[in-house]
């Protein structure tokens, strides 16, 4: 089973960087709520840089509990914030959320999840 998910907020269509950050920072504070260690990654080693936005609308979330349990939550995060587009990626395997139907939602992410072992 996959101790880390890298997450990426897209954010809302023509969203900006502070938006991004901002929507992201959230999105890590709430799993925080249900013990999940959610980091930004680290940024390349970039010679005078301080790191793009890309880096601050991701986050690398290890979770102690079940996969289902933790996508339950950025879901939940994700249904009060319409619009906004989340990529959940797991070694190569992404699946990328956007304005789906609950039932599309639902029916995608059971599929994901049944890859990584989450029944």
């Amino acid at each position: 089973m996959p101790t880390d998910l890298h997450l990426s907020v897209s954010g809302l269509p023509g969203s900006e960087y502070e938006e991004r950050a901002k929507l992201t920072r959230a999105l890590r504070k709430e799993l925080l709520a249900v013990e999940a260690d959610a980091q930004h990654p680290p940024a390349p080693d970039r010679e005078g840089t301080k790191g793009g936005a890309l880096e601050w609308a991701q986050l690398v979330v290890a979770f102690g509990g079940t996969l289902p349990a933790l996508v339950t939550a950025i879901r939940a995060w994700q249904g009060r914030r319409p619009g906004v587009e989340i990529s959940l990626t797991i070694d190569d395997d992404e699946i990328t959320i956007a304005e789906p139907t609950d039932a599309e939602r639902a029916r995608l992410l059971e599929a994901w999840l049944k890859r990584h072992g989450g029944d």
